[in-house]
């Protein structure tokens, strides 16, 4: 998984240190797990995931592609959502809450550069 973890940080053209900040983490903790000499975590893979449209398959695997593939929601997507927001500590709430304000505002500027 650390290859594939590297693989992903050039592709999105991004700094070891940079990375580590988006998750919150030391430079030389994130550095330890792109080397393989830690491993990374259920919650970084989420945060992972979450942050930068990751395919959890893809990012456990390399199989698929490496980016999730935008798709119309599911019936009950929205539900099971909110469930697993709810079931989360409040102090790790708020982390989502922050990331996600982040990634709607860098998909804004996205879109308006693009649009």
């Amino acid at each position: 998984m650390n290859k594939r973890l590297r693989e992903l940080r050039k592709t999105l053209r991004m700094t070891q240190a940079e990375f580590a900040a988006k998750l919150e983490m030391a430079q030389n903790s994130y550095s330890k797990i792109e080397t393989g000499e830690n491993s990374l975590t259920e919650k970084n893979i989420f945060l992972i995931c979450l942050i930068f449209g990751v395919d959890e398959s893809w990012l456990r695997t390399g199989k698929g592609e490496m980016f999730d593939q935008v798709s119309k929601p599911k019936d009950g997507d929205e539900k099971k959502l909110l469930e697993m927001f709810r079931s989360l500590s409040p102090e790790i709430r708020e982390f989502v809450l922050k990331k996600l304000r982040e990634c709607v505002r860098i998909d804004g500027e996205w879109a308006a550069r693009n649009g």
